[in-house]
């Protein structure tokens, strides 16, 4: 029976015969492959040239032989099939596997975390592994996505998302006659902007390093001394007031770098990909405080 919906289409069922007799050259070699009789393939093939209006095979006492018009047909009939399942088995695995998301501990813990809360509720069914790393190189490899800060562009595979603004930061109330600078190691030397001003003469000397700036955020919220805080980062914590600006509200901010954003040629066409990086460039408009 033809399709309704495709009237101009052979059956499925005697495509499939077909590709598999004119493969073999063989009505039953084909049916063992199809686990069907032979007269079964020969009824399917029949029907299709029924339904073209042509011969596709040629009868002899040796088997069947492919006609001219035959031959054409299973070459179009051979390539059409085998592209549509690996497009069924693409769109399987994409649906099973998850999107995969690296980036940089502190975005991960300080501006993802709480809007991926909110994406995962509002789309259950999309599947994400983020995996929080230390830096990330210009050339991702081995994940979809990558949100990463750099100082400097890191060229034409990364979107920018938005800039960084720096300024330090501190607890309410932190007082030090010889105050303790954190510095992140992987994000560069950020007290080199205020250098020059004598309030910063002792950075050199009293500079503690650390790998973690979630680390050092909780020194600064334990009131144990001031770093520079990234306010696209922190902007939660100084609308609440558990973090200000040291030594006091009139210190200069300094833009420096931005966050980029990376989507690997692999993952262009999924969908759920594709849906998570839009809502990921939407998020930038949304403030922390109001989360």
């Amino acid at each position: 029976m033809r399709s309704v919906r495709f009237p101009h289409l052979p059956p499925l069922d005697s495509l499939v015969a077909f590709e598999a007799a004119a493969e073999h050259e063989s009505f039953a070699r084909a049916g063992e492959e199809l686990f069907l009789t032979a007269s079964a393939v020969a009824y399917q093939v029949k029907k299709l040239e029924t339904t073209l209006g042509f011969s596709l095979f040629a009868r002899h006492g040796k088997g069947v032989s492919l006609t001219p018009q035959g031959q054409e047909l299973f070459t179009q009939v051979k390539i059409t099939l085998r592209t549509f399942e690996q497009d069924v088995e693409r769109i399987r695995h994409e649906k099973q596997a998850p999107v995969k998301l690296a980036t940089q501990h502190a975005i991960a813990q300080l501006w993802l975390h709480r809007r991926l809360g909110d994406y995962q509720h509002l789309f259950p069914e999309h599947e994400l592994e983020i995996t929080a790393v230390s830096t990330i190189s210009g050339q991702p490899e081995e994940t979809d996505l990558a949100l990463a800060y750099f100082q400097h562009d890191p060229g034409s595979k990364w979107q920018k998302l938005w800039c960084e603004t720096l300024v330090p930061v501190c607890a309410p109330g932190y007082q030090a006659s010889s105050p303790v600078f954190f510095q992140d190691m992987h994000w560069h030397d950020d007290w080199r902007f205020w250098r020059e001003d004598k309030r910063f003469a002792m950075v050199n000397s009293r500079l503690r390093r650390s790998s973690l700036y979630t680390l050092l955020l909780q020194s600064v919220l334990d009131g144990q001394g001031v770093m520079v805080g990234r306010l696209s980062l922190l902007e939660g914590y100084l609308a609440r007031g558990e973090l200000v600006f040291w030594p006091d509200a009139h210190i200069n901010s300094v833009e420096s770098g931005g966050y980029y954003l990376y989507c690997s040629p692999s993952c262009r066409e999924h969908a759920v990909a594709n849906h998570f990086v839009k809502w990921l460039v939407e998020q930038e408009s949304r403030p922390e405080a109001a989360l």
